[in-house]
């Protein structure tokens, strides 16, 4: 079975220690972790042949060598995998998770064995189904192969869950503690909290919360993903000389209210004295005015629009109204200027 130490820096070393000198207590691993780096630099400095030794390693000299090891930010490797192998009398065998297969290493010829399950950035102990820590070298082929076989198992279960917990989306959201409803940021939180009743108890606290959504499971109210192939996706940011969907596009200057604006972003920022519910209806209008302008056709900023039907068209912008984020894969946001865009393209189809 596969047992854990704290991944750090030092997890060669502390996974060996749990195994050979039966440490569990993380302080105790960290100690041990830190004597078997010593014990390390030990074997390079005596070694007869210094210069060889230290080219090897690939360290100007033993003494540099010595000051890498026992730098905790440094991680073991397979020099040193031998070096506590021989320091242990042990064989240790290394699981791959990378290669599915085993890596051996040992001194001369030892009477016990262990196995460490190496992930590619982490190293683990594997125990025996009863605790056993080391196993004997002389024990029958069967016997191997019936162990080394459940090794690789678990190599397998942690490369599945390792490319499951890859496709996960994660996202930070605040859970309500009156009611326990799941808000997007403290502007939704305080919204909230004006516009739902509840009991006279409620201090106005909430919680912020991980949500996790797996392979398969359905993203959650109002949020989108946002690589699905019926979503249309766009920076709210992109260069004012190309022809796109963005605010900042300058293709098609557009009049609106007796006022020319090189751009919709240049309306946005010259609309902030007004109140932010006129600033949005300003910009849906100037979307519809900008859109619906010959300009607009001879420019190909148009034919952009309506080349997105029938997909859902999202403006990806840190402005939690005007588009929406993906911090962890889940998006939110109101997604303004997408709906926006949405609806004209809707009145442009059926004109």
């Amino acid at each position: 079975m596969r047992g854990s130490v704290k991944a750090d820096n030092s997890c060669l070393f502390t996974a060996t220690a749990r195994l050979c000198q039966d440490i569990t207590a993380e302080i105790q691993l960290k100690t041990a972790g830190r004597k078997l780096r010593v014990a390390c630099a030990d074997v390079v400095l005596a070694d007869t042949d210094p210069a060889t030794r230290s080219l090897m390693l690939g360290h100007d000299s033993v003494e540099a060598y010595e000051m890498w090891i026992k730098d905790d930010h440094h991680w073991g490797g397979e020099p040193e995998v031998l070096m506590l192998a021989g320091h242990f009398g042990v064989e240790i065998v290394i699981v791959s998770c990378e290669s599915l297969n085993f890596l051996r290493y040992a001194d001369a010829a030892p009477a016990k064995r262990i196995y460490l399950l190496y992930t590619g950035q982490h190293y683990d102990p594997l125990l025996g189904v009863d605790g056993t820590l080391q196993f004997s070298t002389a024990d029958g082929a069967d016997v191997v192969d019936a162990r080394e076989a459940s090794a690789l198992e678990l190599a397998r279960t942690h490369n599945k869950e390792a490319a499951e917990r890859a496709l996960e989306k994660r996202v930070n959201r605040l859970k309500c503690c009156g009611c326990g409803a799941i808000l997007d940021d403290a502007a939704a939180f305080q919204e909230h909290c004006q516009t739902v009743e509840h009991d006279d108890d409620f201090t106005y606290d909430c919680d912020q919360v991980e949500i996790v959504i797996k392979v398969g499971e359905e993203m959650p109210e109002g949020s989108l993903d946002l690589n699905a192939p019926d979503v249309f996706a766009f920076y709210n940011a992109q260069a004012p000389d190309t022809i796109s969907l963005s605010m900042r596009c300058a293709a098609v200057p557009f009049e609106l209210h007796g006022k020319t604006y090189a751009t919709l972003e240049e309306l946005w920022r010259a609309m902030e004295s007004e109140t932010i519910e006129r600033r949005r209806e300003l910009l849906i209008e100037a979307i519809r005015v900008q859109y619906s302008s010959e300009a607009a056709a001879a420019s190909g900023l148009k034919a952009a629009l309506l080349e997105t039907a029938p997909k859902t068209i999202v403006c990806v912008d840190i402005d939690p109204w005007l588009g929406m984020q993906a911090s962890g894969g889940i998006s939110a946001g109101q997604n303004g200027v997408g709906r926006a865009l949405m609806a004209t393209r809707e009145a442009l189809l059926s004109s």
